[in-house]
């Protein structure tokens, strides 16, 4: 494949598996929403528990596609300039695991008493990934329109 035509390639991608991290945090925004500190119980929490392993899953695999393959390194082709941003985003990526398996750690733990911290944990933790996923996007598109100039 040309390096003309890789980058767009790459950058699709991107933005499809973004969708798929989207559907992911919808997917669990509608269990957060659902879980009620006062009644919650051991059943909903490892429920709960299974949503965030198959959210960090794919996170995890979609944070290596995008650090190791390729699509940082072609937004920096496009636009050395954003070296800082991609460093940035790539250490939120740590940072976005590590609280997605304490929050898997929690909800693990089954204690209902625990149900409203673990609530406000994800809250936080999806506000921060919708916040880096729209900023990513973001990055693409710019790096996107540099390539068609």
């Amino acid at each position: 494949m040309s390096g003309s035509q890789t980058f767009p390639k790459l950058s699709q991608q991107a933005l499809d598996e973004h969708r798929q991290i989207h559907f992911h945090l919808d997917l669990l925004a509608k269990a957060i929403a659902v879980l009620d500190p006062a009644t919650a119980d051991a059943e909903s929490l490892m429920t709960l528990a299974a949503r965030i392993e198959s959210l960090k899953e794919r996170l995890e695999e979609h944070f290596h596609d995008e650090e190791d393959g390729g699509l940082y390194q072609g937004i920096l082709d496009q636009m050395p300039q954003a070296e800082s941003d991609v460093l940035r985003l790539m250490a939120q990526h740590e940072r976005t695991l590590q609280a997605v398996e304490t929050a898997r750690v929690l909800a693990r733990r089954r204690e209902p008493s625990e149900a409203g911290l673990l609530r406000s944990d994800l809250e936080r933790i999806m506000e921060m990934m919708r916040d880096h996923e729209t900023e990513e996007e973001a990055l693409v598109a710019r790096a996107l329109a540099r390539h068609r100039d």
